[in-house]
């Protein structure tokens, strides 16, 4: 849930100010593959028991009442088209970060 209610504040912040939005917890979290997270937290609300590698948990309802409070807000950051422009800058840094070209400019610039 902090992680989501982290990027939307940093969002609503820099939006607020009227400043450009660099979105780095957006960016940080798609990367760390935040679908996993997301799907983590879907079987969670919906389920009593959440099983993990082969152990079972019982879930709590302030667990589930968190989890849901986290699928709101990342729901509200998707419909923003946050996580979607994330994406897109972090497949961009990646490929950039692969594509010799990019890499001798870098080197350039940091010479």
């Amino acid at each position: 849930r902090e992680l989501y209610a982290c990027t939307m504040r940093e969002v609503t912040a820099e939006n607020g100010a009227n400043e450009e939005c660099t979105s780095n917890m957006a960016v940080a979290i798609v990367n760390a593959k935040e679908e996993k997270m997301y799907n983590a937290l879907s079987r969670c609300v919906s389920a009593d028991e959440l099983v993990v590698s082969t152990k079972t948990h019982l879930v709590d309802p302030a667990t589930q009442s968190r989890s849901a409070e986290a699928i709101e807000i990342r729901l509200e950051l998707k419909a923003m088209g946050i996580l979607q422009a994330a994406a897109v800058i972090a497949y961009s840094l990646e490929q950039g970060s692969k594509d010799p070209n990019v890499q001798a400019v870098q080197r350039a610039l940091s010479s």
